[in-house]
């Protein structure tokens, strides 16, 4: 046990130390990113010099790797992570915000199909309706995940791409652009490629702007979830379910894969009449009591694609039931 202490606090020194060493030398020297600047010269024509001048100016964010590793989808029971989320706050905010964007949330409704509920759920959760957005530039979020965090490395390094090309697209400056400690930006907290996939000009001005503009956010959200969500319009996201047998081993997933008519086999039984043959994804949530159940249904899925997390899921979920009066 002893000589294993010791192990890893040398791996942490070294780490450490490998870290500062990287910080020291500079992003714009250092081999990786020198390669990342010539794929972007060689894909996209991006001048390499000043891209070389941009990551002169990258600093690295001990605290991005930090807080990335401790994510409280991955270690929160559903009781205290909707206490979290779903607060009277929350809620009264949500209702002023309803109240100003009323007419923009209808309109992506009808557009879009999704519920205005669930699109000014959605901006609630993720930034408080743009209160809370991110206070860390996005270059060196991306850019500390791209080249100093190898387990996600290869995904960020699309995010850092595509924010270089965010930026040239939408006329940014992408020293100062803020956002999440995971790159993510705006209202609706949008990572850079679905920014330039799914963001929307839904004012009309002539910009896809959903760090500042509210009413592209909803019309952005709202895309999203029609066009990757692939989202049903006028139908449930989840039913509840009762337990009718032992606990149940549920695997982790957002597809539906077992039909209604299966469902006993799992000891679980929806509280609402459901047709026999509809597929749904089973679902656990740790409460104050034990444990509660629902099923999830296709719209459950399209919600994952935003945060593939059971967890944010549900909170944004039963936050739409309590905004759906304001409408």
């Amino acid at each position: 046990m002893k000589l294993i202490k010791i192990t890893l606090i040398i791996l942490s020194f070294l780490l450490l130390f490998n870290l500062k060493a990287n910080d020291l030398v500079g992003y714009q020297n250092r081999p990786e990113v020198i390669e990342f600047i010539d794929m972007m010269h060689r894909k996209h024509g991006l001048d390499k010099g000043v891209l070389s001048n941009l990551f002169s100016e990258v600093n690295f964010q001990e605290k991005v790797i930090r807080i990335m590793n401790r994510q409280p989808e991955a270690t929160m029971s559903w009781s205290k992570y909707k206490a979290m989320m779903v607060t009277q706050d929350r809620i009264n905010s949500g209702k002023a915000f309803i109240n100003n964007f009323k007419v923009d949330l209808k309109r992506a409704e009808d557009i879009y199909g999704v519920p205005a509920e669930i699109i000014a759920s959605i901006i609630g959760i993720e930034t408080k309706y743009g209160k809370v957005t991110g206070n860390i530039r996005v270059l060196d979020s991306l850019s500390t995940l791209s080249f100093d965090y190898p387990r996600r490395a290869k995904f960020f390094k699309i995010q850092l791409e595509e924010f270089l090309l965010l930026a040239e697209e939408e006329d940014l400056d992408a020293s100062k652009v803020k956002g999440s400690i995971a790159g993510a930006m705006g209202y609706g907290q949008f990572m850079p490629d679905s920014y330039r996939n799914y963001a929307v000009d839904f004012d009309f001005d002539g910009k896809r702007d959903i760090l500042d503009n509210p009413v592209d956010a909803i019309g952005s959200v709202a895309n999203f979830l029609n066009q990757k969500g692939k989202w049903e319009p006028n139908t449930k996201i989840v039913i509840k379910a009762e337990l009718i047998g032992e606990r149940p081993n549920l695997k982790s997933a957002f597809t539906p894969y077992v039909m209604v008519s299966n469902l006993e086999s799992l000891g679980l039984k929806p509280v609402l009449k459901v047709q026999g043959r509809i597929k749904v994804v089973p679902i656990e949530l740790e409460n104050q009591e034990g444990y509660e159940y629902w099923l999830g249904l296709r719209n459950y899925q399209s919600l994952s694609r935003y945060n593939r997390s059971k967890l944010y899921v549900m909170a944004v979920y039963e936050f739409s039931e309590s905004l759906a009066e304001f409408f």
